[in-house]
């Protein structure tokens, strides 16, 4: 049937136009999971390095040494453009632009304050150092959390699958017209987006309450943080 043929080649059209954004997000979502994980290494290294005497471009150049990919590779790049002369704060405040993290900016706001204000780097790391901690801690509770509506949703979707084999065993001739008529492919076509829309609106639910809400408490903590580092510098 030429609507079948058609059908088909809109469905593998707009699969393989979706399968190389796919393929690239999830990397990059798994950089960015990677670099996030290594902040809490960055700044514990960092206070280390002060702590000894180095100044604030050496402790970062033996912590790119120190830590794994993509950390060091980021490093390296802020280190690369403070050496052709950019400012130091403005070469960390470019890596947040490409890596954005809350703990980043966390940490990057401490230094800019305590470079401009004055005080101890050290001390204000180490209590960035904490807060960091406790925030994964907190985060990795929220992804166990969140793991029963994940396998709610991918369950939920699965199930016409699972009825349509099912019922296909028990009573082949009664399924026979759906994968046969230009009614019945269009019945599966409209059972797929209602699927695909259910399971958008449970992971936006799940986000909303597991994920988006701590997010607004983390924020104005957050901000409260900011202004005990920033009184913290003057003292």
């Amino acid at each position: 049937s030429p609507f079948l043929l058609a059908g088909a080649g809109g469905l593998f059209g707009c699969i393989g136009w979706r399968l190389p954004m796919l393929y690239f997000g999830v990397k990059i979502r798994k950089r960015k999971e990677a670099f996030d994980g290594q902040i809490l290494q960055l700044t514990m290294s960092l206070s280390n390095g002060l702590r000894s005497g180095q100044a604030l471009p050496q402790a970062l150049d033996a912590a790119s040494q120190r830590i794994d990919a993509p950390m060091r590779e980021e490093l390296a790049v802020v280190l690369g453009e403070a050496r052709l002369g950019l400012d130091l704060p403005e070469a960390l405040e470019r890596l947040y632009r490409r890596m954005p993290s809350e703990d980043l900016r966390l940490l990057l706001t401490s230094i800019k304050l305590t470079l401009q204000a004055g005080g101890s780097l050290a001390e204000v790391l180490e209590r960035m150092v904490e807060t960091i901690r406790a925030r994964t801690e907190f985060q990795e509770r929220l992804k166990n959390m969140t793991a029963q509506g994940r396998f709610e949703a991918i369950a939920m979707s699965l199930a016409p699958v699972l009825v349509y084999v099912l019922l296909r065993l028990i009573d082949p001739d009664l399924m026979i017209p759906l994968t046969s008529t230009l009614a019945g492919w269009c019945t599966i076509g409209i059972v797929a987006v209602w699927v695909l829309i259910g399971f958008y609106i449970i992971n936006k639910i799940n986000s909303f309450i597991f994920l988006k809400i701590p997010n607004i408490i983390y924020s104005f903590y957050r901000i409260i943080i900011y202004q005990i580092i920033h009184i913290n510098s003057f003292i």
